[in-house]
């Protein structure tokens, strides 16, 4: 019996050791294949951002409109963490259910509202880009994305009553990018208006409001300028 344990156990070793170094290696090309943000591989100081808004601006919280715009926005980064955007986009105003008259009274008198039925939008923000990172896709994809916080001012354009009806608006939101190359990304945006001083009408009953329009954006964004190199 000893020497049976004598002679497996330098075979046990050298298997063991065998294991190893496969496992080594293993980690290592695993390692190779996914690498650590040490910096940004896609920087954005000092470039310019074109962005197209092809049919995907649309509303979330309209009870009488839904709207579906198109739209282009211009952005200009500062630095990698701060950049200023404006963004022009025109509304179709789809009718939903809620859009019909209705009755407010014990009368059973019919109201018709006008709120809210807007299509075109002009506006300016000042963006802050806290977060970059990465996403791992099956181990073999590395997706940068960074994530912006936004605030600014906005001119809102539709028609309220039957007529039009303009008022200006403060918005805030948050949004994201997720980068394909150093000249392209894909773009995500949640935005609140408050649009002040709107003529709300219901029937013959107009008065002034705050009320809140949120939009969602997606877009495709397209680089220029080769940028100040910033880390």
């Amino acid at each position: 019996m000893t020497v049976k344990k004598r002679t497996w156990l330098p075979l046990l070793l050298v298997l063991g050791l065998a294991f190893s170094v496969q496992a080594a290696e293993k980690a290592k090309s695993l390692k190779d294949r996914i690498r650590s943000v040490s910096n940004r591989m896609y920087g954005k100081a000092g470039r310019l951002e074109l962005t197209a808004f092809p049919l995907t601006s649309m509303s979330l919280n309209d009870a009488f409109y839904q709207k579906l715009g198109a739209g282009i926005g211009l952005g200009y980064h500062l630095s990698e963490g701060f950049s200023i955007q404006a963004l022009f986009t025109y509304s179709l105003n789809v009718e939903t259910n809620n859009a019909t008259a209705y009755t407010i009274s014990p009368t059973g008198t019919t109201l018709i509202p006008f709120a809210g039925k807007r299509s075109l939008l002009a506006g300016a923000d000042l963006c802050w880009s806290p977060v970059y990172g990465k996403i791992s896709l099956a181990a073999e994809w590395i997706l940068h994305f960074d994530t912006y916080l936004m605030g600014g001012v906005a001119f809102v354009g539709g028609e309220q009553a039957k007529r039009d009806n303009y008022a200006f608006a403060a918005d805030f939101g948050l949004g994201a990018r997720v980068f394909f190359s150093p000249a392209v990304a894909l773009k995500l945006e949640i935005k609140d208006y408050m649009v002040f001083n709107d003529q709300v009408s219901f029937g013959d009953i107009e008065k002034s409001d705050v009320q809140h329009q949120l939009l969602f954006n997606l877009g495709l964004s397209f680089f220029f300028l080769d940028g100040s190199g910033e880390d």
